[in-house]
């Protein structure tokens, strides 16, 4: 859990993608690259130049030029006019509002998140799971002055965060299993969980408290609390959680939190049509 200006985490560092197969027609391979200039931009929240992207996607300078030009026409970059580099667009942010607007989660999430900061004081965020990384969709503010600066959008790691962890506690071990890449297992902090074997052990005491906690394992000086969201039909669909500065937020008032953000996840989960295994029907025979 990101507290101060949102740093993205090893696995989303500035990189190119893997080029497509040679084979690919002329018309497919532009739309990759294009893809690419994007997702480069992205991982760089920076401007950037024609002469390092061409550089780092390996595609010669009057390509990258040519994409860029079409972007920045579309709206998707826009190019500053006195150092001539380029960033992300406006339209974008128009693309993510209509998704996450189409995320029902959301507007069913946040009188919960709101709840939970009225009746503690920290920040709630709302997530989901994007492949091999936490998406934050929402959050809640505390009214405090130290507070969280994270960002909806945000993307990070699954096993040093208590919403990753409260996700993938829930899965399939062949899904579990799938995600725990020692490679991506960066560590952060000391407190941070880097071998699989470790992590599947953990994963166990999050599903026997309900709830998962970030330790300081991502950030020095933040805690977090984290529980899951399932729907009608049991699968995992998100999770909500409460983050603080350590100063607050101390081991024995964290497993506090940890109850109320398990409890705020369970009438959620029951809004969303889930119906607990103990609380199942059973077919007269």
């Amino acid at each position: 859990m990101s507290s101060t200006l949102a740093t993205r985490d090893d696995g989303d560092a500035p990189t190119a993608r893997r080029r497509g197969p040679k084979s690919e027609r002329p018309a497919v391979q532009s739309v990759i690259h294009a893809l690419d200039i994007l997702d480069y931009l992205v991982s760089c929240s920076r401007e950037v130049g024609v002469t390092e992207l061409a550089r780092v996607m390996n595609i010669h300078k009057s390509t990258v030029s040519r994409l860029l030009s079409t972007l920045n026409s579309r709206g998707y970059v826009t190019r500053n006019l006195q150092t001539k580099q380029y960033s992300l667009g406006m339209h974008l942010l128009e693309l993510s509002r209509a998704k996450l607007d189409q995320l029902d989660l959301r507007p069913l999430a946040r009188p919960y998140l709101e709840d939970l900061v009225r009746e503690t004081g920290e920040t709630a965020h709302l997530a989901i799971m994007d492949r091999d990384k936490v998406v934050y969709i929402d959050k809640v503010d505390t009214p405090q002055t130290l507070m969280m600066r994270s960002k909806v959008g945000y993307r990070i790691a699954i096993h040093c965060t208590a919403l990753g962890k409260a996700m993938v506690a829930e899965l399939p071990e062949d899904a579990v299993n799938a995600l725990l890449d020692p490679a991506s297992m960066v560590r952060f902090t000391p407190n941070t969980i880097t071998d699989p074997d470790a992590f599947r052990q953990h994963l166990s005491s999050v599903r026997d408290r309900g709830y998962a906690i970030d330790d300081e394992e991502h950030e020095n000086g933040i805690r977090c609390v984290a529980a899951p969201v399932k729907d009608h039909a049991g699968r995992v669909v998100g999770a909500i959680s409460l983050s603080g500065p350590t100063l607050r937020v101390s081991r024995e008032r964290a497993e506090a939190l940890g109850q109320l953000v398990g409890d705020a996840s369970r009438r959620l989960s029951l809004a969303l049509g889930y119906l607990p295994v103990d609380r199942k029907r059973t077919t007269p025979t």
